[in-house]
């Protein structure tokens, strides 16, 4: 067995706790979309805002794409 196989292994094994990852990531975003209502370009915390934006939305894409190739290698098998 190939290590990135073991590896696949490893992480769709963790399904089940993606649903409490995306939970946490949709409140992360929410929060975030109410700071951005009061957050201007100039501000202090415009770049940290940024920063986070970007950290949740590359993590919601990964962990959906994560989740969504285990759940079709699981229907596969």
């Amino acid at each position: 067995m190939s290590k990135s196989s073991m590896l696949l292994d490893l992480v769709c094994a963790q399904r089940d706790r993606m649903k409490a990852l995306f939970a946490l990531l949709v409140a992360s975003g929410l929060f975030l979309a109410l700071s951005a209502v009061f957050v201007r370009p100039g501000d202090d915390a415009f770049p940290i805002l940024i920063i986070d934006t970007v950290l949740v939305v590359g993590a919601l894409a990964f962990f959906g794409a994560t989740h969504r190739y285990c759940t079709k290698r699981a229907m596969d098998e």
